[in-house]
């Protein structure tokens, strides 16, 4: 395939997720230029999965507080989406996600329970109630509350909580 091949960026990029996850930030951050440089030549600056890169890298950023940097760059993903994917496809709701996540680390949580609400009600519409991303924002939704000091919003989210289906064996 060659050093420069798509599919080569995507590996980098996944690369680059792990070590995020992991705490080893100066890692990820190589792996993110890495990815994010390839997929702009390779597939341009609006490609869905140049826009991935992009979102990834902002919550690199975020994770590691740099939070103007992360909304510079969660911003772009989050609108490059929707002008590439329309407004509706899981993948803004997952920029939105992340705007929300941003919101609430900078204790804006007005703008982030906006934000979550929004990401949990496309979620449902898109990927549904017991979907893993949708219960991620809806568990997002009840700690903002509990952060924000408002324990019944968030215990009234919590009652709601979709339960996984029962699996048969």
């Amino acid at each position: 395939m060659g050093e420069e091949h798509p599919e080569i960026f995507r590996n980098v990029n996944s690369l680059a997720v792990l070590c995020t996850k992991q705490k080893q930030y100066e890692q990820a951050e190589r792996f993110f230029d890495r990815a994010l440089k390839g997929r702009k030549l390779k597939l341009g600056e609006d490609h869905p999965e140049t826009l991935q890169t992009i979102n990834d890298f902002g919550v690199l950023r975020r994770e590691q507080k740099r939070y103007k940097e992360a909304e510079s760059l969660l911003r772009p993903a989050l609108g490059g989406r929707q002008d590439k994917l329309g407004k509706e496809h899981p993948a803004c709701f997952e920029s939105v996600h992340e705007l929300a996540v941003l919101c609430n680390d900078q204790g804006d949580y007005d703008k982030a329970e906006q934000l979550i609400i929004e990401a949990i009600e496309g979620r449902h519409l898109r990927l549904g109630d017991t979907h893993p991303y949708t219960l991620k924002s809806w568990n997002n939704l009840i700690e903002l509350y509990e952060a924000w000091g408002k324990p019944e919003e968030a215990e009234e989210w919590r009652a709601k909580l979709p339960q996984p289906e029962a699996v048969d064996e």
